[in-house]
């Protein structure tokens, strides 16, 4: 019976070790479309921000694993899926999509339908993105949208890095962001918006983006919220989810036994003597059970020292809950929504926590040739991104050095004397920054009249505010485990206020003759920011 046992765990182990060991697979392929190939398509893994475009001959390459499901798209097009098998080529052809062609994009200060743009103008199917968790507005543009770069640093809250064809300004690269009616270039504004109050989101490119003249240098992304409808019938709707998420691919960092070996081994090459005050002299170097030459009493982890990474970070929790109303009638409509989300990071005592509420309305006046209405966000978060030097440091300390001493007191390096480098314990700056904060309340929307002056002529006036109220706070504490310990306490406090506003009057005409269509538009816009701020250390 012990013998079949034995053979059975063996078996067990092997398909366990099948089963999390399956790597990823490069998939190569073609999208075309009845004329030929596409370039520029979104091929992505269906659930995940893993992405690519195609190439200027419809040719694409993505890493997957087998069962994932790959996403096909392109404007104008239906989108299309295949699963990941044993083949590695999967060739893709797109039908055209009617309804797609029809539905409203907005460009400009103007909306077309897709069949008529001409320009470089990129759409997000907003429904298939919010499929999978999304913190911030502008992870949903990754591997979907060709020519746009999204760089996170992976700090809870912090606003990611857009590039829109690469970088076409030095210095400020960031897009210019339109919401609704408001204009700016700060790319906190995405970290305001509860993703799923956005109904589209579009990337002007190139020519697309010149309308709005220089500050458009580094491309153009309007967001559109959401709207009640009119005629419609109320609705009530909660949007709930949670996650976990935890550090991919860790380094395989050196235990007590190879960091000795890694320091006698360089000493030997380098003709010095073959001793450390830690691992003694000898043939072979020989891990303490307790750090030597130290004036705390500090326990060596055993058998094969501190796992730094392991020290400093953790399986992270993820929620979000959102609950928005809808309304209409013949003469007027609603939308409104209150939202909160909740991420703690993946490096212990960081975190990011934000409120958003929203109210979106229009209604129709003189028989309906006149239209008002608004869009107001009011957003409070509050994020501690931790040290910026702590996940460095992890790879750089001693597997000797353990989280805390036999007191209960952080460990360090103590002393040059002892050997453990100069690095300061990871945990102890992560600990001793968790009251840190980085609170922000914003509140922007716009107000608006559109008249219809003749049938084909309209007139629309928008005046857009963003209020910006920011506060920080960081404290840098005594580090007395240190071999080069701090003196002093240090306390900083700062707080910025900021006001942007833009006012844009617009004469719109359009009208089509047979086969033919003309639109045009004659407008004036205003627009200022300032801001003011200032700090105490």
């Amino acid at each position: 019976m012990g013998k079949q046992l034995f053979k059975s765990l063996i078996i067990l182990g092997i398909f366990f070790a099948f089963g999390f060991t399956q790597a990823q697979k490069t998939i190569t392929g073609t999208v075309s479309d009845a004329d030929g190939p596409l370039p520029g398509a979104a091929v992505i893994v269906q659930g995940t921000d893993n992405g690519v475009t195609t190439d200027f001959d419809g040719n694409y390459s993505i890493e997957a694993n087998e069962g994932d499901v790959l996403e096909f798209s392109f404007i104008g097009m239906t989108t299309a899926t295949a699963t990941v098998g044993a083949d590695s080529v999967i060739n893709i052809t797109l039908a055209t999509s009617e309804n797609r062609l029809e539905e409203v994009v907005v460009v400009g200060y103007s909306a077309q339908t897709r069949g008529d743009i001409t320009g470089s103008v990129a759409s997000v199917d907003m429904e298939e993105a919010l499929k999978q968790p999304v913190a911030n507005a502008a992870e949903v543009l990754q591997g979907r949208v060709s020519g746009v770069n999204v760089i996170s640093n992976g700090a809870p809250g912090a606003a990611p890095q857009i590039t829109i064809r690469g970088l076409g300004t030095s210095n400020n690269t960031n897009p210019l962001y339109i919401i609704d009616g408001v204009q700016t270039d700060d790319p906190n504004i995405l970290n305001s918006i509860d993703p799923s109050d956005i109904v589209q989101m579009n990337v002007l490119k190139d020519g697309a983006a010149a309308i709005y003249g220089a500050r458009a240098s580094n491309g153009v992304i309007i967001v559109k919220t959401k709207s009640g409808g009119y005629s419609s019938k109320a609705t009530l709707s909660v949007d709930a989810w949670t996650g976990m998420s935890q550090v991919a691919n860790k380094l395989d960092l050196m235990g007590t036994n190879e960091h000795g070996q890694m320091i006698f081994d360089s000493r030997r090459n380098d003709g010095s003597p073959v001793e450390h005050p830690q691992y003694g002299s000898g043939a072979t170097p020989v891990t303490p059970t307790q750090l030597l030459n130290v004036r705390e009493p500090a326990t060596v982890v055993q058998p094969n020292g501190t796992d730094w990474q392991d020290a400093i970070t953790q399986t992270a929790p993820t929620s979000s809950v959102t609950v928005s109303a809808s309304n209409g009638n013949e003469n007027g409509q609603y939308f409104m929504s209150v939202g909160y989300f909740q991420r703690d990071g993946v490096l212990k005592y960081t975190g990011f926590e934000r409120v958003t509420t929203r109210l979106n309305s229009e209604f129709k006046v003189i028989d309906g040739r006149v239209r008002v209405g608004e869009h107001l966000n009011v957003a409070w978060s509050n994020g501690n991104g931790g040290n910026g030097e702590a996940y460095e440091n992890s790879f750089r300390s001693s597997p000797l050095v353990p989280t805390v001493d036999d007191n209960g007191l952080f460990a360090g390096t103590y002393n040059a004397a002892a050997g453990l480098s100069n690095t300061r314990n990871p945990l102890a700056q992560l600990s001793r920054g968790q009251d840190d904060f980085n609170k922000s309340l914003r509140v922007f929307g716009d107000i608006y009249i559109e008249i219809d002056i003749w049938d084909k002529l309209k007139f629309r006036s928008t005046y857009g505010v963003s209020l910006n109220n920011f506060d920080r706070r960081t404290f840098t504490a005594l580090d007395p485990e240190f071999s080069e310990p701090l003196s002093v306490n240090t306390l900083n406090i700062e707080d910025q206020y900021s006001s942007e506003w833009n006012w844009s009057n617009v004469l719109s005409y359009d009208n089509s003759f047979g086969d033919h269509n003309v639109s045009a538009i004659l407008g004036v816009e205003a627009v200022k920011g300032q801001g003011q701020g200032k700090g105490v250390t």
